[in-house]
């Protein structure tokens, strides 16, 4: 399938996201606090308020820049009465909670000094009760211009015990547009245009894409293009995503069926390596080659249970999975606080404060830490992780090893999903002709020997020995990074 005119754009591939839900990542200014803000620790409900905003990311941004991200999403920003904001008020304001809008172009130019990009949260499908449409809707019903924004079943307008109107999945409090009236998609397709005029963010995470008319959605992804050629369409899609791209309606989609299969197959083991690697070809094949590299691959998000969480707390599943993430086709994203270990149930437990107090004592919390900053860094070094075709070498019970190659680059990824130390023949590794001859992870050259050893739910990250071209051997490279 032919890449849509306008996208992906370049630097997608090369990015590692991180996701944040701004009232959870850090409060950089409590004098924008709700008046009934709870305690940083306190477990998050579906209504309590914790005083995050856009000062703490600003003030947070050291943290990120060491990590090693290099673009944020940010789940929405805009005016609402709810802490997560998906009932939006105005769209054309900051929720004054999180700032205004000299804070986010602050923001902003902050990141792109820092060659990092930043994308929103457009939620499009509907808005809030208190939205201005809605409002006047609801004091003058069919006399209100408004009256066809939406698709109402009588007046006067009731929310109890069932909604006379479309909402999101029968929600009262988010009222779906009408989608059809043109004058709604001008209206919402100007919010696309101005904010990344105004503000110079850097795309868009479509809420809620599977609710959206595919031309509404083609719509979107054109009029984000014309103002900023190398802006990036992401939408939610919990299922296949293949139609979004055969439709030319997005740049990628948030990979919720990759998601999946790594929750069945690292968090729960209810795959094999064979059934693992049927799954992703599926996924792969489902979509053109330029989707695979650009989809948004995830362990987290604010609508599923921590991973740690599904792993029952084994950290060595955790890494595992995340060594995977950083090694696999696609832009990997960190939600915010995984890679501190931090734990949540469904939604509202996941979406907990960010445990900045106890992250410097928590022996754990910094040893997962450093594991994905050099997780990070490995990805970001090699252009083979971010780029490189993707070659499935084994498969058998638990044990699954795959190559991503590149020019003169070979990479090779071997996994033992299992609770036992396991054993692979060095000659099922040959790829490209070559074998692998330097240890990534170790810093070191492989051992000679007829095996490679895996420890329980370890990992070895391996390469060929060459003469890069950018000077060195793997020695001189590994000091690099």
């Amino acid at each position: 399938m032919l890449q849509p005119s306008g996208g992906p754009p370049p630097w997608v591939q090369d990015a590692v996201f991180y996701q944040i839900f701004p009232d959870r990542f850090y409060n950089g200014d409590p004098r924008t606090d709700p008046a009934d803000v709870r305690p940083w620790e306190e477990r998050p409900t579906r209504t309590s308020f914790s005083g995050g905003d856009l000062s703490g990311i600003l003030k947070r941004l050291d943290y990120l820049k060491d990590l090693g991200v290099t673009a944020l999403y940010l789940t929405p920003i805009f005016k609402a009465p709810s802490n997560h904001k998906y009932d939006v008020e105005d769209y054309y304001q900051i929720d004054p909670h999180f700032g205004d809008l000299a804070l986010l172009k602050e923001l902003v130019q902050e990141l792109h000094r820092h060659k990092m990009r930043l994308i929103l949260d457009g939620v499009f499908n509907h808005c809030g009760l208190s939205f201005f449409a809605f409002q006047e809707v609801l004091e003058k019903g069919p006399r209100s211009p408004y009256w066809e924004w939406f698709v109402i079943e009588g007046f006067p307008i009731v929310t109890e015990p069932e909604p006379n109107y479309h909402c999101w999945a029968g929600v009262a409090q988010m009222p779906e547009f009408n989608l059809q009236n043109p004058a709604v998609r001008q209206y919402l397709l100007e919010v696309v245009r101005y904010w990344l005029r105004e503000a110079d963010m850097d795309g868009w995470r479509l809420d809620t894409v599977e609710y959206l008319d595919p031309s509404f959605v083609r719509e979107i992804r054109r009029a984000a293009k014309a103002v900023k050629p190398d802006a990036y369409v992401l939408g939610e899609v919990m299922g296949t995503a293949a139609a979004w791209f055969k439709g030319g309606c997005l740049d990628a989609a948030m990979n919720y069926r990759l998601w999946e299969l790594l929750v069945a197959f690292f968090a729960e083991g209810r795959l094999t390596a064979e059934e693992f690697d049927h799954g992703l070809r599926f996924l792969r094949r489902s979509y053109p080659d330029w989707a695979n590299y650009a989809m948004y691959n995830l362990l987290g998000s604010h609508d599923k249970p921590r991973f740690r969480t599904l792993c029952h707390g084994d950290l060595r599943r955790v890494r595992l999975a995340s060594a995977f993430l950083f090694t696999y086709l696609g832009v990997p994203a960190v939600y915010y606080g995984d890679e501190v270990g931090l734990e949540g149930g469904e939604d509202p437990d996941c979406r907990r404060t960010f445990p900045w107090t106890t992250l410097e004592s928590d022996p754990m919390a910094g040893e997962l830490l450093a594991f994905y900053k050099r997780l990070i860094r490995l990805r970001r070094h090699w252009d083979a992780l971010r780029r490189g075709v993707f070659r499935t070498l084994h498969t058998q019970g638990p044990l699954f090893a795959y190559g991503r190659v590149l020019r003169d680059q070979v990479i090779w990824v071997v996994l033992n999903n299992g609770p036992q130390s396991a054993r692979l023949a060095r000659p099922t590794l040959t790829l490209e002709g070559q074998s692998p001859t330097w240890d990534l992870w170790a810093e070191e050259p492989l051992p000679q020997g007829s095996h490679l050893e895996l420890e329980p739910f370890g990992f070895r990250l391996l390469a060929a020995a060459f003469a890069s071209k950018r000077g060195g051997n793997y020695e001189k490279m590994a000091q690099a990074i």
